[in-house]
């Protein structure tokens, strides 16, 4: 009872480190919840200007380049040419700018964590089958009168067509390239995919050789341009099931764009839709029939779209988004917050000295036997 000074016990340690924390919590809290709410704000700004953008420059390029497209059966010429204008670009910018937010993300965040390597190759692939195809029947005179002999009929590839084939194989060129540059979090590419991707690639080759030898009367390029659409629609029917099954493994959608998917919808249903009214209005269905894969191609992108919203908005919706806070030193936002530790942990003398000398919480179950010396270490 007559000392001075009593040394501290265990009891006292722990509960001046739980001080000091309770005390820098507030203001952690803050300034987590202020670049939250930042972030969120800026992503709604992005996504509402992105939208903006699509939509003007869908109505631009529709309303502003001449129709190709004459009136024809039961339509006016403003709803043959205008009305399937407007609905051609604008799916086209919809569908183009899908490319980006991916790409954008793994830029953002250097890293390619939660996107399926496989998705990224197939896709690539898909894509340089699919601007084979556009180029050879918007361009190509032979290819064109093989296709008029055999439908009878005029091409439905339109020029958004083939810039929107050109533009998706180079966006998806960058997103694969990523899987190289960016932290991958010990993904890999899969067998199937990677002998998948081999064998389509001979099977063109050689098939390329078929169409310009022609030992066959029916191997023309036409017949080699179908193979290419029909391998196109194959692998599109694929290719989104190693990034469903990726989020269901990681029951997260982290690292894949939402964004993406959203976009990618809205440019099948305005797709599907263009192509429906220039058959109708044309009173000629086999547009539909003679572009097989521009009509599947928004059919299953639909259907895997739809997927993709149940996982991040019902199944997964809970670790559906990416870490709050980046790595130190990834932005300004995680160095406020190191900061704003750092002074809470200060806020206290010698706090610093309390976190190194202080027991770890889980072994000191009991802070009153600890002080009594009835508690285990």
């Amino acid at each position: 009872r007559g000392r001075l000074f009593s040394p501290p016990t265990a009891s006292h340690w722990y509960m001046a480190l739980q001080d000091s924390r309770r005390s820098s919590e507030p203001s952690w809290r803050a300034a987590v919840g202020s670049s939250s709410a930042d972030g969120i704000r800026r992503a709604k700004l992005a996504r509402l200007a992105l939208a903006a953008a699509v939509v003007c420059l869908g109505l631009g390029l529709g309303l502003g380049l001449p129709s190709e497209r004459r009136p024809s059966g039961s339509c006016p010429a403003s709803i043959s040419g205008g009305l399937s204008g407007v609905l051609g670009w604008t799916y086209f910018a919809a569908w183009s700018a899908s490319f980006y937010p991916q790409a954008i993300q793994n830029y953002v965040r250097r890293s390619v964590v939660g996107l399926s390597f496989d998705f990224a190759l197939l896709n690539l692939i898909a894509f340089g089958c699919y601007s084979a195809f556009n180029l050879a029947l918007f361009l190509s005179p032979t290819v064109q009168a093989e296709y008029a002999a055999a439908h009878h009929s005029s091409s439905a590839v339109r020029p958004n067509d083939v810039f929107f084939a050109l533009h998706a194989l180079l966006i998806s060129a960058v997103t694969l390239l990523q899987v190289f540059l960016y932290e991958r979090g010990g993904q890999a590419f899969s067998l199937p995919a990677k002998a998948a991707s081999a064998a389509i690639l001979l099977g063109a080759a050689v098939g390329a050789g078929l169409a310009a030898a022609r030992p066959i009367r029916w191997l023309d390029w036409l017949a080699y341009l179908n193979a290419l659409a029909a391998v196109k629609l194959g692998v599109t029917l694929v290719k989104y099931l190693p990034q469903l099954l990726l989020n269901a493994r990681r029951r997260s959608t982290a690292g894949w764009s939402i964004d993406n998917v959203c976009l990618d919808l809205c440019g099948g249903l305005l797709s599907l839709t263009q192509l429906l009214l220039d058959a109708g209005c044309s009173d000629d269905w086999s547009a539909v029939s003679g572009d097989p894969v521009k009509f599947g191609l928004g059919l299953v992108s639909i259907v895997y779209d739809g997927l993709f919203l149940l996982q991040h908005f019902v199944w997964y919706r809970r670790t559906a988004a990416p870490p709050l806070l980046p790595p130190a030193g990834a932005s300004p936002a995680s160095e406020a917050v190191r900061r704003q530790r750092a002074a809470g942990s200060g806020a206290s003398a010698g706090s610093g000295l309390l976190e190194r000398l202080s027991p770890q919480p889980e072994l000191v179950a009991d802070p009153e036997a600890a002080a009594t010396g009835e508690g285990g270490g």
